[in-house]
This record gives C-alpha cells, structure tokens and sequence, in this order.
C-alpha cells in the first residue's frame, strides 16, 4: 500500500472503516478531515501521505498542539491519521473498541489453533484481559496474512512474519514489542501441538524495548497538595473529581480500579476498601482514610446524580453511567494543566500518581514488600522500576567526578 496516491489511501481506508463498522460519527469526522487534509497537500505540492505528514497536517490546520494543552481537541483526528497510517502499511483497519465488547474473529484457516492457544492460556491462569488484547494482536496478525492471500499455517514462511513486523513500524515500540510477542507464543504453541510442521519461534526476532531508560515521572508532595487545592469544590464535577484523585493519590489506586469502584467494595464499619484489581484479577484490600471517606461521602451527599447504578462515581450529565479507565486519566490530566504545577517534561496521566506515591513511601523509608502490597504489584520486582525515583537514595550511589 506504500505507492498509493493520497486521495487512493483515502478511498480505501474509508472503504475499510466502512466494513470493520466504524461508527458513523468516525466516518463523518474522517470524510471531513480527510477533505481538508487533500486541500492541504495540494497547497504542499504532493500527493503522497506519511504519519509525519499527517501530523504535521493536525498541527497546522488544528493548531494540535495547543487544543491538546487546553484540553479543546478531539481524539478522532488523530486516530483517523493513525487509520491512514495503519492501512498505508498493513492493508487493514483495527477499531479500537471496548475490551470486553470486542468480539474477535479469526479466519477459518486459522480458528482452531488460535482458540485452542487462546483457551491455553486461560487454562494457566492467564487473565481475561490480557487474553483480549492477545486477541487483538493475533486478529491484526491474521487480517495481515488474509491480505497476502495467506489462509493458513502451512502456507505461512517465516518472512511473512517479518514483514508482518515490519508492517507496525507506524506504532510505538511497546505495542510492536507486545505484538509480536503474542505472535511468537501462539507459534511456539502451534509448533509444540501440531498444529504446524515449521519452528518459527526460535529464528524470530523478540523487537526489545528499554523500559528503564527514562526515570518515571513523579510529582512532590506540595504538588501532589497544590493540584488538590487547585480543584473547585462549588461544583459536582469537582467534588467527583477530588473523591477520585485523592483515591489515585492516596492510595496508588489504577484508573481502571476507580472506575470500577462499586458500593460493596466499602466496608464503611471496618474502615477498608476491598476490590478485585481490573489488571491482575488479584484482590486488595487498603485502608479506608479519614480523608478519602470525607471525600465520597462529600461526593454522595452533594454532588452524585441519582441514579441506580452500582458505581460509586458515575457520569456527572445522562446518561449516568459509570466511567471507564480513559474517562478517569483525561480528568486528572486536566486537573493537573489546571493546576499551575510545572509539567514540562513529566508524563500527566493518572498512573504519576501512583509513581508520586511509591515515591514519598520511599522516602518514609517504608519496605518493598509493604509498597508492593499497597500498589497492588503481583512481585517485588514490579515496583522495583519506583525505585529509580528515590533521587535522595540515588544520590548515595553516586560517584565523585574528579575535575
């Protein structure tokens, strides 16, 4: 699909959106787009689309950049770019719904060794989450293959697997990284159960990515206490939004967590919250702070729409229904640009918090073990990434420089 003129790009993308049922809204928002983006490659003098292109187009003719800060953009701009991009390299279109509404279909020559590797992994413990996204990654696998004519395991080579890896080089390295992953593992497990005659996983490669090469970005305790302070509490939307950033800030609580947060995970006499972790599948149990209570009884009394959902914190406008994990880090992060904190160079999602947290239990010198059970970390060697936040204890390992 590389020598595809734009406005070719443009027609086949759209053809395929049509049949992965892209909403109507996406597709009006990509008819629009898509027309602005051809007048501006007219006045550029080109025909031809590449992702820097197309994000050099958003910042031009949306001023992208400020919208992000001011929180005035719209997400589907940019994910009808990443549409283009995706079917300029690969010749498909993935939509990105919900997790556990995503029904994934896999092609006939491949169904069986796909569901029974799917099935594997939740016979060995393997948590329905990570499996959907293992899903995911295998339906984008074989939609790749399908446009190569490619049905089934037999007619597979082990270059049709590298240029498979190297039709996601539009995406960042960690989804690549997960990617073929998934890919490597339901090989190995065809290979291992007869499901195909060729070994593949041992000649592929495993596209590595440095995790540790950036320091977690952390906010201090003033500032921690001033985007707190900053968020007006004379209206619902604020009192909500102070319930759940004090859970996220207090107590390490995933987004995810927050937003599934029901009633029956407080137990108000004994002073804990109890929950089943949505990442892990493994249960929690912390302590119920005095502030923290304060905060949602503030947010029940004042602020939470009447409504017969279980959530604890639900949509503030009708429909009132619970949040999801992406609804939970869009209203930190623009907590946080409202703020007045210094942001420049720190991520501003909801897990800093967690990072900020991690951070001051360090600083109070409490053990691994102790923060790895507030956090919610399966193993130590989880939160041993916080530690590399501990600036103070870092600077004791720090050698003299002779000058």
């Amino acid at each position: 699909m590389e020598n595809l003129t734009l406005q070719q790009l443009i027609t086949q993308t759209k053809e395929a959106l049509t049949l992965a049922g892209a909403s109507n809204y996406y597709q009006k928002v990509f008819k629009t787009l898509t027309n602005q983006l051809l007048l501006y490659a007219e006045e550029h003098n080109t025909d031809a689309f590449s992702m820097d292109f197309g994000l050099q187009f958003l910042e031009d003719h949306y001023s992208m950049s400020s919208k992000i800060e001011q929180k005035k953009w719209c997400a589907t701009y940019s994910r009808c770019i990443n549409a283009l991009a995706e079917y300029q390299r690969s010749g498909s279109i993935t939509l990105y719904l919900v997790m556990d509404e995503r029904v994934y279909t896999f092609p006939d020559g491949f169904r069986n060794s796909a569901e029974e590797y799917i099935s594997h992994r939740e016979k060995i413990g393997i948590i329905k989450k990570s499996n959907k996204v293992c899903s995911l990654y295998l339906e984008r696998f074989f939609a790749f293959l399908t446009k190569k004519n490619i049905f089934s395991l037999a007619a597979l080579s082990l270059k049709d697997v590298l240029e498979f890896m190297e039709s996601l080089s539009c995406y960042e390295k960690p989804t690549i990284n997960h990617t073929m992953r998934a890919v490597r593992y339901y090989l190995k497990y065809c290979y291992e159960n007869g499901f195909m005659e060729k070994e593949m996983f041992s000649k592929l490669p495993n596209p590595h990515y440095n995790r540790q090469s950036r320091l977690p970005s952390s906010y201090s305790a003033d500032e921690v206490k001033k985007l707190l302070d900053s968020i007006d509490l004379g209206n619902p939307c604020g009192i909500r939004d102070y319930a759940i950033i004090l859970l996220i800030a207090r107590l390490g609580l995933r987004s995810s967590d927050v937003a599934n947060l029901r009633f029956s995970n407080i137990d108000w006499e004994k002073e804990v919250i109890r929950l089943t972790q949505v990442k892990t599948g493994s249960p929690l149990e912390l302590p119920l702070l005095e502030d923290i209570g304060e905060a949602i009884i503030n947010y029940l009394k004042n602020a939470r729409p009447k409504t017969d959902s279980d959530h604890v914190f639900v949509r503030q406008v009708p429909p009132y229904t619970e949040f999801n994990p992406g609804a939970v880090g869009s209203l930190v992060r623009v907590h946080l640009q409202k703020s007045g904190i210094h942001l420049e160079g720190k991520k501003k999602g909801s897990h800093t918090l967690r990072h900020s947290l991690a951070s001051r239990l360090l600083e109070h010198k409490i053990p691994l073990p102790v923060i790895s059970e507030i956090l919610g970390h399966t193993t130590t060697e989880t939160t041993m990434t916080y530690l590399r936040i501990d600036i103070t204890e870092l600077k004791k390992c720090a050698l003299e420089v002779a000058i």
